[in-house]
């Protein structure tokens, strides 16, 4: 009776927060912006290694004269985290404005620096508090995007966050490898747009506003800035799939895709399009890992080559099709990310861009081995139920 009993209670918490979750999800249909930016001209650089990118954004932050605005899902309060709350505080001593929004959840650590920090004059903000208003759909979005603007002029986007391990200081993870770009021209006043939109959602009654600077391009680049709202992450998704020819190649930490993507993937697999899809094979989440299983067998199944990274950790977000079309950002390949988290990514079709997507893939492919369906078959049976609990709420997710 007790095991029934404890079953009864699980199954009524998961179809609670199912209802939850279809509840939340119609609300954001109805609350879905509409505009969309257009392509732009600039210049692009790519990064794939933590320290060169801190390095590139130490240095942006130096020369900035009027304005940093940075939004991060992460910053850590540590060694790496402290030396930049340092650089800030200094530059606002030369009179630059500095604005920090940073995640209540994945910035939990960050409460004792916020009085600190504004002491120094930082103006600074969790962005999405934890606040119980009566539905955990509320909680579970997240603000997991990655910007930072330097005098609205340059940009930082992709999928570095602010800590040790990101620079390849942490004894389990490292090396860290992740996808960022910093990119210039009209794409800026996008970004700095989704930024506003941000910071005024926690400061309804501040006004902060710094004006984007027009000039231009440097370079033919052509890119676009894609962010989870106005656009549908998932019909993005769809449609970059769909342009696919030849190949589709998937980068994520998390492979738990809904499910008009995975009957995407299926269906180009039947029509001989070549996928393939690299994951970590260290995982940094316990139940993530096992909720792929089952959608990576089926598709291995298929004929996709599907990859586990083992030199490090794998956190990159980018989607390459035909090599001709890439997608970097902050998306994961989970639902999450894909249907209910403020996210930001930029398609590009740049030659420069894609040659470097191309090579660090390949890099990454070579630290990695390439599982099969029955590598990826549960293990005995605390396996199966691990893989059990995990699909289970990967349909929350």
């Amino acid at each position: 009776m007790r095991v029934l009993k404890v079953f009864a209670i699980i199954f009524i918490i998961i179809g609670w927060l199912r209802l939850d979750w279809l509840i939340g999800m119609h609300s954001l249909k109805r609350k879905r912006r509409s505009s969309v930016y257009p392509w732009r001209k600039g210049e692009i650089n790519f990064f794939d290694d933590g320290v060169a990118w801190m390095k590139s954004l130490e240095l942006d932050i130096m020369e900035a004269k009027r304005s940093i605005c940075l939004l991060f899902y992460i910053i850590e309060p540590d060694e790496v985290g402290r030396r930049l709350f340092s650089l800030l505080e200094g530059r606002v001593k030369d009179g630059v404005e500095v604005r920090i929004l940073c995640d209540a959840l994945g910035s939990k650590n960050m409460k004792k620096w916020i009085k600190p920090l504004k002491e120094a004059g930082i103006h600074i903000a969790f962005s999405r508090p934890l606040i119980f208003k009566g539905s955990f759909f509320s909680l579970q979005r997240r603000n997991h995007r990655k910007i930072v603007i330097i005098d609205g002029e340059l940009a930082h986007v992709g999928g570095f966050n602010i800590g040790r391990e990101y620079v390849n200081l942490d004894p389990v993870l490292s090396p860290w490898r992740d996808y960022h770009l910093r990119i210039t021209g009209s794409g800026v006043e996008d970004l700095l747009s989704e930024f506003q939109i941000d910071w005024q959602r926690e400061f309804k009654k501040t006004q902060h506003h710094v004006e984007a600077v027009s000039h231009k391009a440097k370079s033919s680049s052509s890119y676009q800035i894609v962010p989870s709202e106005p656009v549908n992450m998932e019909a993005f998704m769809l449609d970059l799939f769909d342009l696919a020819e030849k190949s589709i190649f998937i980068g994520t930490p998390y492979f738990i895709p809904t499910e008009k993507l995975f009957s995407c993937l299926k269906n180009k697999l039947a029509d001989n399009i070549a996928v393939t899809i690299l994951v970590p094979g260290t995982p940094d989440h316990a139940l993530v890992q096992p909720a792929s299983f089952h959608f990576l067998r089926e598709l291995i199944n298929l004929g996709a080559h599907v990859y586990q990274f083992e030199h490090g950790f794998y956190h990159a977000k980018v989607l390459l099709i035909d090599e001709k079309l890439c997608d970097v950002g902050t998306t994961n390949f989970d639902r999450r990310s894909i249907l209910i988290n403020d996210e930001l990514n930029v398609l590009t079709t740049d030659k420069k861009i894609l040659l470097q997507v191309q090579q660090s893939i390949q890099k990454d492919l070579q630290h990695s081995v390439r599982v099969s369906k029955d590598m990826l078959k549960p293990q005995g049976i605390g396996g199966t139920a691990m893989e059990l609990v995990a699909r289970s709420f990967s349909h929350l997710l």
